[in-house]
């Protein structure tokens, strides 16, 4: 698929490629939307993963070399029941970080391409692809109040699909309006 190709590749927004396509990548508000020749538009929205897998692995370190040390000394002070409680903590520590590093590669793209929108969704490993008719999707955009509690959503044919779990109210709103400047029959 072109999106992923361009995003793997740094272009510069508006110079000619390799294949003589005039690219176009701009970021609103942390949403990613590129657009090609191929296809029309392209957004993108993953999670913001800031801590690379060598600060995981030197905060995870550093973590256990604390704690051991603390349980060490309270041990040899006569509290050795403190050892299982740390053991456990380590554990515990381990699998929230096992966990958040599962959903690292997560994302949310919308492709538009002609007539056809199409919505794919990366939960860990599970990869699940949506085709809605351009010319029938709608956007939906509810917030609780004034650009608080905001909830997007793409509406086709009574089906209704929620956008932007990665995003905040910010930039839900922003990918709202972007979607809705993009939809419609061309």
């Amino acid at each position: 698929m072109p999106c992923y190709f361009i995003q793997r590749r740094q272009r510069v927004a508006g110079h000619p490629t390799n294949d003589n396509k005039r690219d176009l990548q701009v970021m609103y508000g942390g949403i990613q939307i590129t657009q090609t020749g191929a296809v029309d538009c392209c957004i993108t929205a993953r999670p913001n993963c800031s801590l690379s897998r060598s600060g995981k692995i030197l905060v995870l370190a550093s973590f256990f070399l604390i704690l051991s040390v603390t349980a060490g000394v309270f041990a040899m002070m006569g509290a050795w029941p403190i050892l299982p409680f740390a053991g456990l903590e380590m554990l515990a520590v381990l699998l929230a970080f096992y966990q958040v590093s599962c959903h690292e590669r997560d994302y949310e793209r919308i492709t538009i391409e002609g007539n056809t929108l199409v919505l794919e969704r990366r939960d860990n490993v599970r990869v699940m692809r949506s085709e809605y008719n351009r010319c029938w999707a709608q956007v939906v955009l509810q917030c609780r109040s004034v650009g608080q509690q905001c909830r997007v959503a793409l509406r086709s044919h009574g089906a209704e699909q929620e956008l932007g779990r990665h995003l905040n109210d910010e930039q839900r709103t922003e990918l709202a309006h972007q979607l809705e400047r993009r939809l419609g029959c061309q």
